[in-house]
């Protein structure tokens, strides 16, 4: 659905409505108005460029895929700052668990790494890569999907299923975010290893 007219952006209970009924036009302009201001104040708590990406991304991600269910009481901006700022709270958690981990794993592996606690974390993490590959977008998994499992390249994958490069590209980056995201920076590593293995 698009919209018959445009919305002056201070009409936030029309814009709501307007998304709530998957007007794409609506969340450009709510996108477009809160984006910077979001990132700037996730950079400004975690001093990380891509982290902030990642977690403004996430969010509106989010928006989009509940826009039916969505519900805001109160100002829009209160809603998008309180839902970043509980992203953060949860992205400094996962990376403080992920220190306490891994030196709890260097004290436990000692300088000699034992083979089958190896196999049993390459164990886990395939079955934690499956799982988040399950919560993609059908889309974005058939794509993932073919070019990691079947080794096709972007253009075979293009073609094979009707879509620009750039598309394919773009579908595989927000695999990648999405990955990087709920498995945090030691796992990823092991994934970019089991991408070049498998």
């Amino acid at each position: 659905m698009t919209m018959h007219k445009p919305y002056v952006i201070g009409e936030e209970k029309a814009l709501l409505y307007a998304l709530r009924k998957s007007d794409t036009s609506a969340f450009q302009l709510i996108y477009n108005k809160y984006y910077s201001l979001l990132y700037i104040h996730a950079y400004n708590k975690l001093g990380d460029r891509d982290a902030a990406k990642d977690i403004v991304h996430d969010l509106f991600a989010n928006i989009w895929q509940r826009r039916e269910s969505l519900t805001v009481t109160g100002k829009l901006s209160s809603y998008l700052y309180a839902s970043v700022r509980n992203r953060i709270l949860d992205y400094i958690s996962r990376e403080r668990s992920k220190a306490s981990y891994l030196e709890s794993l260097t004290h436990r592996i000692g300088s000699q790494p034992d083979e089958a606690d190896y196999h049993v974390r390459e164990k886990m993490l395939e079955e934690q890569i499956e799982t988040v590959l399950l919560q993609l977008p059908p889309r974005i998994r058939e794509i993932f999907e073919l070019s990691r499992k079947q080794y096709l390249s972007h253009k075979e994958i293009s073609q094979k299923l009707n879509l620009s490069e750039q598309s394919v590209r773009s579908y595989i980056k927000d695999a990648l975010r999405a990955l990087r995201m709920k498995l945090g920076a030691f796992p990823w590593i092991l994934f970019v290893l089991y991408c070049k293995i498998f």
